[in-house]
Protein backbone atom coordinates (compact mmCIF):
# COMPACT_ATOMS: atom_id res chain seq x y z
CA UNK A 1 0.00 0.00 0.00
CA UNK A 2 1.66 3.56 -0.87
CA UNK A 3 1.32 5.97 1.39
CA UNK A 4 0.52 9.72 0.22
CA UNK A 5 2.35 11.95 2.32
CA UNK A 6 0.26 14.42 4.37
CA UNK A 7 0.22 18.26 3.31
CA UNK A 8 -0.34 20.69 5.73
CA UNK A 9 -1.46 24.16 4.93
CA UNK A 10 -2.24 27.14 7.22
CA UNK A 11 -5.25 29.12 6.92
CA UNK A 12 -3.32 32.22 7.69
CA UNK A 13 -0.99 30.90 4.44
CA UNK A 14 -4.03 30.71 2.27
CA UNK A 15 -5.83 33.93 3.09
CA UNK A 16 -2.25 35.79 2.68
CA UNK A 17 -1.30 33.84 -0.48
CA UNK A 18 -5.01 32.54 -2.01
CA UNK A 19 -3.78 29.57 -4.14
CA UNK A 20 -1.34 26.95 -3.10
CA UNK A 21 -0.11 24.40 -6.17
CA UNK A 22 1.46 21.10 -4.73
CA UNK A 23 2.46 17.97 -6.38
CA UNK A 24 1.85 14.24 -4.91
CA UNK A 25 2.40 11.05 -6.73
CA UNK A 26 -1.00 8.76 -6.26
CA UNK A 27 -1.56 4.99 -6.10
CA UNK A 28 -2.15 3.65 -9.70
CA UNK A 29 -5.69 2.63 -8.45
CA UNK A 30 -9.03 3.68 -10.78
CA UNK A 31 -9.70 6.01 -8.16
CA UNK A 32 -8.24 8.07 -5.10
CA UNK A 33 -9.61 9.13 -1.97
CA UNK A 34 -8.76 12.64 -0.95
CA UNK A 35 -9.31 13.66 2.49
CA UNK A 36 -8.64 16.45 4.40
CA UNK A 37 -9.48 19.17 6.59
CA UNK A 38 -10.63 22.77 7.21
CA UNK A 39 -9.85 25.16 9.50
CA UNK A 40 -10.62 28.42 9.96
CA UNK A 41 -7.42 30.95 9.90
CA UNK A 42 -7.23 30.87 13.69
CA UNK A 43 -6.64 27.21 13.39
CA UNK A 44 -10.21 25.90 14.43
CA UNK A 45 -11.75 22.86 12.58
CA UNK A 46 -14.41 24.48 10.23
CA UNK A 47 -17.89 22.16 10.24
CA UNK A 48 -20.35 22.20 7.32
CA UNK A 49 -18.13 24.23 5.26
CA UNK A 50 -18.20 23.49 1.31
CA UNK A 51 -14.85 21.62 -0.86
CA UNK A 52 -15.81 22.64 -4.26
CA UNK A 53 -13.79 19.58 -6.49
CA UNK A 54 -12.75 21.09 -10.05
CA UNK A 55 -11.03 18.68 -12.52
CA UNK A 56 -8.72 20.92 -14.59
CA UNK A 57 -7.80 19.76 -18.35
CA UNK A 58 -4.65 20.26 -19.51
CA UNK A 59 -4.25 18.18 -23.00
CA UNK A 60 -6.21 21.91 -23.82
CA UNK A 61 -5.01 25.80 -24.33
CA UNK A 62 -6.06 27.50 -22.42
CA UNK A 63 -7.06 24.85 -19.73
CA UNK A 64 -10.76 23.79 -19.19
CA UNK A 65 -11.75 23.76 -15.57
CA UNK A 66 -15.23 21.10 -14.83
CA UNK A 67 -16.96 21.25 -11.73
CA UNK A 68 -16.92 17.43 -10.15
CA UNK A 69 -19.07 18.10 -7.63
CA UNK A 70 -18.75 19.21 -4.06
CA UNK A 71 -18.48 17.65 -0.20
CA UNK A 72 -19.28 19.22 2.95
CA UNK A 73 -17.49 19.00 6.06
CA UNK A 74 -18.72 17.42 9.54
CA UNK A 75 -18.14 18.43 12.77
CA UNK A 76 -14.58 18.39 12.90
CA UNK A 77 -13.77 19.38 9.93
CA UNK A 78 -12.76 16.76 7.94
CA UNK A 79 -14.04 15.69 4.32
CA UNK A 80 -13.28 12.86 2.20
CA UNK A 81 -14.46 12.54 -1.71
CA UNK A 82 -13.29 9.72 -4.26
CA UNK A 83 -12.32 11.29 -7.36
CA UNK A 84 -11.61 9.25 -10.77
CA UNK A 85 -7.41 8.97 -12.14
CA UNK A 86 -7.24 10.35 -15.10
CA UNK A 87 -4.31 11.76 -17.45
CA UNK A 88 -3.25 14.94 -18.41
CA UNK A 89 -6.17 16.20 -15.22
CA UNK A 90 -5.15 17.95 -12.45
CA UNK A 91 -7.55 18.39 -9.79
CA UNK A 92 -8.20 21.95 -7.75
CA UNK A 93 -10.10 22.12 -4.45
CA UNK A 94 -11.86 25.11 -3.19
CA UNK A 95 -12.85 25.35 0.20
CA UNK A 96 -15.68 28.14 1.12
CA UNK A 97 -16.70 28.75 4.89
CA UNK A 98 -20.19 28.18 6.17
CA UNK A 99 -22.28 31.00 7.16
CA UNK A 100 -22.24 31.42 10.67
CA UNK A 101 -25.71 33.29 12.07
Amino acid sequence: MCMVPKIIILGCKIICCEIFTFDVTLPTSKYILVKGTVYSPGGKPLPNAAVEVLQIDKTVYPPIEKCMGATFTVEDGSYGISLPRSNGNDYKLVAYSSICS
